[in-house]
């Protein structure tokens, strides 16, 4: 059986960059890369020690899985929480350093992406997804 990349989106609600992290994470997950993926859910991965919510579980995952962290901002808040739990992730995705590149595509507002967000959301998926094939190909 493969190995699955875990994957951490950027959990700030109050951030475009947060949504932007989730929305392209799930279009890894459930699209482009699904049986190669797994989310991690960053609140419990940073709880760990909730037991009956799995949040060890979390950790212990990243532990002995390559994971892919998604950063919606400069504060690092997923990449911080897998040094400190887990080791240090496999590769970090800074999301304003891709919007950067498109700066055509205005996301909306933070609760609803838009056509425009929604279609950075897939380049940024596009570019996870990159990730996690070379993540495989090391093997």
């Amino acid at each position: 059986m493969k190995k699955k990349v875990g994957i951490i989106a950027c959990s700030g609600e109050k951030l475009v960059g947060g949504t932007l992290s989730r929305a392209a994470a799930r279009i890894v997950v459930e699209k482009l890369r699904p049986n190669n993926t797994i989310i991690l859910c960053q609140p419990l991965f940073m709880a760990g020690g909730l037991e009956r919510h799995g949040g060890q579980q979390e950790r212990d995952f990243a532990k002995n899985h390559p994971t892919i962290t998604i950063e919606g901002c400069e504060e690092e808040c997923a990449k911080i929480a897998v040094d400190k739990y887990s080791g240090k992730p496999a590769t970090t995705i800074y999301i304003q350093e891709i919007a950067e590149m498109y700066p055509e595509l205005k996301p909306k507002s933070r609760e609803d992406l838009g056509e425009d967000g929604m279609k950075l959301a897939e380049i940024i998926a596009e570019e996870i997804a990159k990730k996690v094939d070379e993540l495989f190909q090391s093997k």
